[in-house]
């Protein structure tokens, strides 16, 4: 680990002393692309991002994110640093879900509602609202098997092309399917405990697998705390980080059971109502991304989409960075959102 810097004259100490009020000071302002509300199911928005002129691309983008745990302005964090933003400008017509904010009221909430009638209809509003023929679905974490189970499930949505960012597929690889194995994590007793899984519960989850992440964090922010430049985007980033949500109890002893214990995806075992789901069903062209530096969905947990998919156009990428580093970020910016790019117009 490095040292943290030493300050040694008033100056230095000044500077400090200012930089940590403005990190400690008002929240920063996030998600401030234009949008409209374009459909919604249940608590789920869907937000329209116009593009630029008019736009340029015919095939919208429809993003299913993570449910829960997050907020979704991940993807229009601030300006120059916008996934939604880089969209309008180069012209692509952009979708994004947000599936709310849960409490108690959703407990019963499972996944068979997200997967069976929630996507399925967002992407029918979104080709209502947009005129076009067909969309390019685009899940992201959680939202990768959501998204492909439910095309899997109805072979008939007007679904053109497929985009999945560092989704797990293959649930036995990483250290979620350790932390959360059958005989150690009664997934029933935890639920059953709450009326939601809150978000405590959630966070400490995430924190286990980088325990030093706070500390080092704390260094970082030491470090660079003079200069504002960086000091913007930290505070933009870390409101994110902080904001965790919780999710319906129902939903979350499902993903648990079927997924991280049971791996039923890969096996052709899980089901939506009651009907087994297949990913060779999933034909559409494929652009599947994992990170080198995911520690929450490693890389061969990932390409598993492109060894079991039924797409004939199917293609991944390893890109650099980490779970969250390849959406938002610098990295982002200057490798991961032109390999997209790239792609959706070969495939308009």
């Amino acid at each position: 680990m490095s040292q943290a810097p030493t300050f040694e004259t008033d100056s230095e100490l000044l500077k400090l002393a200012q930089g940590l009020r403005d990190a400690l000071g008002a929240p920063a302002p996030v998600a401030q692309s234009r949008r409209v509300i374009a459909g919604s199911r249940g608590k789920a928005r869907l937000y329209y991002y116009p593009p630029k002129d008019g736009g340029r691309f015919k095939t919208p983008v429809v993003l299913f994110p993570y449910l829960g745990i997050s907020r979704p302005y991940i993807f229009d964090l601030r300006p120059g640093e916008s996934f939604a933003e880089f969209l309008y400008e180069q012209g692509i017509p952009f979708y994004l879900t947000d599936w709310g904010v849960f409490g108690p009221e959703d407990r019963d909430m499972g996944m068979d509602d997200v997967i069976g009638d929630m996507i399925p209809a967002l992407i029918r509003q979104a080709i209502r609202h947009s005129g076009a023929d067909a969309v390019t679905a685009f899940g992201y974490c959680m939202g990768v098997p959501m998204t492909v189970s439910s095309l899997a499930a109805h072979p008939d949505l007007p679904v053109k092309n497929l985009l999945a960012m560092v989704g797990p597929i293959d649930f036995s690889i990483g250290e979620f399917p350790r932390m959360t194995d059958d005989d150690k994590f009664d997934v029933d007793a935890i639920v059953e405990t709450f009326d939601m899984m809150p978000a405590e519960f959630i966070r400490s989850g995430f924190k286990m697998l980088n325990p030093m992440g706070d500390l080092n964090q704390a260094q970082s922010l030491i470090q660079n705390v003079a200069d504002h430049n960086w000091l913007v985007s930290y505070k933009a980033m870390n409101r994110w980080a902080s904001e965790w949500m919780p999710l319906p109890k129902q939903f979350f002893r499902q993903w648990v059971r079927h997924f991280y214990q049971r791996n039923e995806l890969v096996q052709g075992k899980f089901r939506v109502w009651g009907e087994e789901v297949n990913l060779r069903d999933v034909k559409a062209p494929l652009l599947c991304i994992g990170a080198t530096k995911d520690e929450i969905v490693p890389v061969d947990a990932a390409r598993a989409l492109v060894d079991h998919a039924g797409s004939q156009d199917k293609r991944f990428l390893e890109l650099e960075g980490g779970h969250i580093s390849v959406i938002a970020g610098r990295r982002a910016k200057q490798q991961v959102w032109p390999a997209i790019l790239d792609w959706l117009r070969e495939h308009d």
